[in-house]
């Protein structure tokens, strides 16, 4: 994916606001309605803040990148880190009606995305978003 924006973070929690902040103005700059906007904001938080508890298992020092790219149809994500191997995906989601703490990043990211995949490429873990837009967008 050839991104029109990028941004590599240490992997500590703090820095999710700045990516947070970084994918609200690209969604907006690009024309996004506020809903679809706040749908891929949580989704790439969800997916990067799971980057620094599991992949990294809270280790502050290690590398995330998320990049986004906007094509006529759709706004896609990808978050790379080269943390342990792990496909989100491919964990049994929990129950809607059981209640536990957490566990429910991935049914939450599943719901406000389109299209969510993993692969392990170079080394690295690598999930990719896809949120489809309406037209207005630009």
């Amino acid at each position: 994916m050839a991104a029109e924006v990028e941004i590599t973070v240490a992997s500590h929690p703090r820095w999710l606001s700045l990516i947070r902040r970084i994918v609200t103005e690209y969604a907006e700059l690009k024309g996004l309605d506020a809903q679809s906007a706040r749908e891929i904001v949580l989704a790439v938080d969800e997916a990067s803040a799971n980057v620094i508890k599991h992949s990294y298992q809270g280790e502050c020092k290690q590398r995330l990148t998320v990049s986004a790219l906007y094509s006529e149809d759709a706004i896609e994500v990808e978050i790379h880190d080269n943390g342990e191997p792990f496909n989100p995906m491919s964990q049994p989601l929990p129950a809607p009606d059981e209640l536990r703490a957490g566990g429910r990043g991935m049914f939450l990211m599943q719901t406000v995305m389109d299209e969510i995949e993993y692969e392990r490429r170079d080394g690295k873990n690598c999930m990719r978003m896809r949120k489809r837009i309406k037209a207005h967008a630009k």
